[in-house]
């Protein structure tokens, strides 16, 4: 009998050992993206994509692309996390966030390049604040972008964004069309003057023989400015480099009379005004119709603008010169910061943890690689030196389109070091001596735009206003006849100033005196 109750005893503990043991298993199973392989109902993290309008034909959507298959396999997967891509159009990028953060039915992870909006989103409480996250989820994170470039995310004391990194920091270079110069038997203008007298010969030589159609200087509605006008500037002092808008810095005037003056000699593209899309100035770009134009630094690469030339007028090449000098005999341009877009986490999401830990994972120099290049073979081959170039096949650009986008951590190459990121940034070998030029012509004497550590409220407010009016004073000082120029240039600046220019400047003058004391 006493046997029979021991087994009794035994076989009850038995059960509740395991019946415990189930227990304990059911409550591990409901852990989710804690990366410990335990497995409950998937979390959702939706992540902003944009759109840029260009999947080739036959191309997945760019939410199922080969890129969102990866990271669902490489991080997705392993945390019980799936990932949601949500597009935004290019174009229409900050309008649209301004919706869904109304709404709060913005992703969970945004951004944006745009450090107004971002300022706006500070100052209404909009984001979440990171600074905890990344030091508990994102030791690599941290690593890899270095206290300087989280700096530029920090408001106020308070971590709101996490600046992506830009590989390349020359923003614009100009380039001319080299076998024009040589027909005429002309070497690459190294003055503003020098550089004149060879628009002058494009027009009345028009060595393109493009048969009365030659555009000199191609311009577009609202861009090909710097480094131009920028070395028409005087000598100023900080201050005034950090607080006075650019139409009211000491030469800036004299340098939309010269463009005037291009202008009204029929050196300069006639129907600029009308170009608000930039696409006239893309079609007689690379129909060998221009002459000389300032593009953003390698454009004529990634955008196809030197290929497709070269379709055209196979004759063609393209030579980035260095010509504008200002007081000093340099050559002076604007730069970037080296932050690229602002990543950022809105209030309203739930998931700011698993968003530190992607960008966390992103932070690896192998996935960095995977997903800027794809797969050996099929997207990349790999050159004598070690360097991925792309493939150029259809196969190859149906993976590889908008690959930077999916990178959002980067703008640009990145290979961990500085001599190969350089060569992979230059990756197409048809191109390689012009990409490696276009770097080094856009970083001479090149100048960072002012930047300040607390947002700028008249700058939030006045921003869309002040944007519109600043292409309207250029667009018609540059188009008045230049008896009529000084006069209106004064006075659509003083009206610029009357409409929030001012508040602008004054704010800026204030914050500039705070940083520095």
């Amino acid at each position: 009998m006493r046997n029979q109750k021991s087994l009794i005893r035994t076989v009850s503990s038995s059960l509740m050992v395991m019946l415990l043991a189930g227990m304990v298993t059911a409550c591990s199973s409901a852990g989710g993206a804690d990366g410990s392989g335990t497995k409950g109902d998937p979390v959702t993290l939706k992540i902003e994509l944009f759109d840029r309008g260009n999947t080739p034909p036959g191309a997945p959507p760019l939410t199922e692309s080969y890129f969102v298959k990866y990271m669902q396999e490489k991080f997705g997967d392993p945390n019980n996390i799936k990932l949601q891509f949500v597009t935004v159009p290019r174009t229409e990028e900050v309008p649209k966030l301004n919706v869904l953060m109304s709404a709060n039915e913005a992703p969970d992870i945004i951004f944006t390049y745009s450090d107004p909006a971002v300022q706006n989103w500070v100052k209404q409480g909009g984001l979440t604040e990171l600074g905890d996250l990344i030091n508990q989820h994102g030791p690599n994170l941290k690593k890899y972008l270095g206290d300087k470039l989280l700096s530029y995310g920090n408001f106020d004391g308070k971590q709101f964004t996490i600046p992506a990194k830009r590989i390349i920091i020359a923003s614009s270079t100009p380039i001319m069309r080299k076998d024009w110069l040589d027909k005429l038997g002309m070497q690459p203008p190294k003055t503003t003057d020098e550089f004149y007298t060879v628009l002058k010969a494009f027009k009345e030589k028009d060595p393109g023989n493009t048969g009365g159609k030659v555009i000199p200087y191609g311009i577009r509605y609202n861009n090909n400015l710097d480094p131009l006008v920028r070395t028409f500037w005087k000598k100023m002092t900080e201050e005034e480099y950090y607080s006075l808008p650019d139409l009211m810095k000491p030469g800036n005037k004299d340098g939309y009379k010269y463009l005037n003056k291009l202008y009204n000699e029929g050196l300069i593209s006639p129907d600029f005004a009308l170009d608000k899309d930039g696409k006239k100035f893309q079609a007689d770009l690379v129909n060998g119709l221009i002459g000389f134009a300032i593009t953003n630094t390698n454009e004529p690469v990634y955008q196809s603008y030197y290929s497709t030339l070269q379709k055209n007028v196979p004759s063609a090449t393209l030579l980035p010169v260095d010509p504008f000098t200002n007081y000093e005999g340099k050559h002076v341009k604007q730069i970037y910061h080296p932050l690229s877009a602002h990543l950022m986490v809105p209030k309203a999401s739930k998931r700011a943890v698993e968003a530190v830990k992607f960008l966390n994972w992103m932070s690896d120099y192998k996935v960095i690689f995977d997903l800027q290049n794809g797969t050996e073979g099929v997207t990349y081959k790999k050159g004598d030196d070690g360097i991925p170039v792309i493939m150029d096949t259809d196969e190859a650009k149906k993976v590889m389109y908008n690959y930077l986008d999916y990178s959002m951590l980067i703008n640009g190459k990145d290979m961990g070091d500085q001599e190969k990121t350089l060569k992979a940034n230059a990756a197409d070998p048809k191109y390689k001596d012009f990409t490696m030029n276009s770097i080094k012509v856009g970083d001479q004497d090149g100048q960072l735009p002012a930047r300040f550590d607390r947002p700028i409220e008249a700058q939030i407010k006045y921003n869309q206003t002040l944007g519109d009016k600043a292409i309207e004073i250029f667009v018609k000082t540059v188009t008045a006849k230049p008896a009529d120029f000084d006069k209106l240039y004064d006075d659509m600046v003083a009206e610029y100033m009357k409409t929030g220019g001012k508040e602008v400047m004054e704010e800026q003058k204030k914050a500039y005196q705070d940083m520095k004391k």
